[in-house]
């Protein structure tokens, strides 16, 4: 349908029977070049590393990967050093520039009490710079602020750790693994 100097991409996918290449990384659709990696195609070499490091991070033993992540949840927050529960919080920001807007949302391994603070931090550097792009600022400072908003009062259960500790955690264990001179 949409010509692209000079190429019918509608056509060339059903040509392939399949719809363009996703980085196995990202997920970001690869339109020329890439990385294979053991089977896998990356959009570029940062998504190639951290694909590798994703596959081994699959070979880490379930008991060594549930200590871990216990001893992560149970300890000290690495940003002020208070006690636990550590789990990661997530922090939504927006800013616009006339035509121009910029969202971002940032995962933080940290206690409530400061994953609350750059939620607070975040929802007022929306409200503040998020609304001066026309038309996505508009639309998508809002939507950023209900996010943090959310994320501040919704209280998450201490009582386990998250999936997403759990997979940052997993990620972490197997980089070291491959770090020079680190034995796991």
């Amino acid at each position: 349908m949409y010509n692209f100097a000079g190429l019918d991409w509608q056509r060339l996918s059903a040509e392939q029977g399949r719809a363009m290449a996703k980085c196995d990384g990202c997920g970001t659709f690869i339109v020329f070049g890439g990385v294979k990696s053991d089977g896998y195609r990356y959009c570029n070499n940062d998504c190639a590393q951290r694909g590798q490091v994703q596959l081994l991070s699959n070979a880490v033993p379930q008991e060594l990967l549930d200590r871990y992540i216990h001893e992560v949840h149970q300890g000290d927050c690495p940003k002020c050093g208070g006690p636990g529960p550590i789990d990661v919080h997530m922090s939504h920001t927006c800013w616009s520039a006339l035509v121009m807007t910029s969202m971002n949302s940032k995962p933080q391994v940290c206690c409530r009490s400061c994953g609350v603070k750059a939620q607070v931090g975040a929802t007022c550097s929306s409200a503040v710079l998020g609304w001066w792009g026309f038309p996505w600022g508009l639309l998508f400072t809002p939507i950023q602020i209900v996010r943090n908003v959310k994320a501040i009062v919704v209280k998450p259960d201490h009582s386990r750790p998250s999936p997403q500790l759990a997979h940052l955690v997993k990620l972490d264990l197997a980089s070291s693994a491959i770090r020079p001179g680190i034995k796991t």
